[in-house]
């Protein structure tokens, strides 16, 4: 057998791949314009691109809006940190223990007299009595006096003296004119 007879045997399947490759590709195209026409192809496929586009766009606006929420959600917490400790000052303020204001001196009228919050050592009977409160520091709680008749000098002095032992701080000191104010308790 020589190359032509392989040839001769070859080409009748040689011809037949080609056409129906070729038959394939007309019926390929033939199915397809059938369907655009039958179907709107066009039509569909425009369509869903606008989807798409709508889509992101959708998308975009979902994205600004999560990050509006997060924006009020971070607001939302620090006014409900803010009411919480509001909250807390005025129970401590309605506490009846911690009504009890020690005094110092006699009031004079038309005097300011000064308010003072100390920390000191529980210890001492201002720590200890009915008028004190915890503090965050062991061993040491905090109470609230009421000096009158001091002039400023004596209040600056005031702060920087140890006027109840060694370990008593003073931690506020304003001027007082007879009436507590929420913030003092």
């Amino acid at each position: 057998m020589d190359a032509v007879d392989i040839v001769s045997a070859l080409l009748p399947s040689l011809m037949m791949f080609f056409a129906v490759s070729l038959g394939a590709n007309s019926l390929e195209r033939y199915v397809f314009n059938y369907a655009r026409g039958r179907f709107q192809l066009d039509t569909l496929v425009g369509e869903t691109d606008q989807l798409r586009a709508r889509l992101g766009d959708i998308r975009v606006d979902y994205d600004k809006l999560q990050e509006d929420k997060a924006g009020l959600e971070l607001r939302l917490a620090e006014k409900q940190n803010a009411y919480g400790a509001m909250m807390a000052r005025e129970v401590e303020f309605s506490d009846a223990r911690n009504m009890v204001i020690y005094e110092v001196g006699l009031p004079k009228p038309h005097d300011t007299g000064w308010y003072v919050k100390l920390i000191g050592p529980e210890m001492h009977e201002m720590f200890s009595g009915p008028g004190s409160a915890t503090s965050a520091f062991p061993g040491r709680r905090t109470a609230r006096v009421v000096m009158w008749g001091f002039d400023d000098e004596q209040a600056v002095r005031l702060r920087s003296k140890k006027i109840f032992g060694a370990l008593s701080e003073v931690m506020l000191i304003r001027p007082f004119n007879g009436k507590i104010r929420l913030g003092d308790a």
